[in-house]
């Protein structure tokens, strides 16, 4: 009898340290997989970041989407790039790199954003097939960091319809501004 109860309370405890490590792995996983620095080094991060405000940033007077990219304005996007943060990123087994990039906003209402997006990168960090997916409606920045997760997960497994219809999640695209892939940036003119 004793040595049955000592079996019984074995199992329990092999089936609770299970449920506990599962609990575990289930609530602080995508924080981990999901991290920048498992993907690229710390030190190549603030060029990278530097990189992706090239297109997605604010960009200098008197230039265009051909223009922005001139060495000259290096330092106008290393400085914007200090106010962007990575809060998720991925690397697929197809080498693409998925992000989901917390920005400022010029909005009366809240002062933050998030931005996910995609391309690959050459040995020589250079962006190729950078392409915005999703802008975030202007919301404060606890509440994208709370969302990030399941936002960021459906994103990259391609499960993302349910919310690019709720426009209290997210802004663009929607049915007149689209995301055009030549001259990266949102435009009214991209056609279907």
């Amino acid at each position: 009898m004793h040595q049955n109860k000592r079996k019984k309370s074995g199992v329990f405890i092999i089936v609770f340290s299970l449920a506990a490590l599962a609990f575990l792995l289930t609530v602080f996983w995508p924080k981990e997989i999901y991290h920048i620095d498992r993907y690229v080094a710390k030190e190549k991060q603030d060029t990278l970041m530097t990189k992706i405000v090239t297109y997605m940033g604010v960009k200098p007077r008197r230039t265009d989407w051909q223009t922005r990219l001139d060495p000259q304005y290096r330092s106008f996007y290393t400085e914007q790039a200090k106010e962007y943060s990575f809060y998720r990123y991925f690397v697929d087994e197809n080498d693409i790199h998925y992000f989901y990039i917390i920005r400022p906003a010029r909005h009366p209402l809240g002062n933050r954003r998030a931005v996910g997006g995609r391309y690959r990168m050459d040995e020589q960090m250079n962006l190729l097939s950078y392409e915005e997916v999703f802008v975030t409606q202007v919301l404060e920045e606890e509440y994208l960091k709370k969302i990030a997760d399941n936002l960021f997960t459906a994103f990259i497994n391609d499960e993302f319809e349910e919310y690019f219809n709720n426009r209290l999640i997210i802004e663009w695209p929607d049915d007149r501004l689209k995301y055009d892939t030549i001259k990266k940036e949102w435009r009214y003119d991209v056609k279907p």
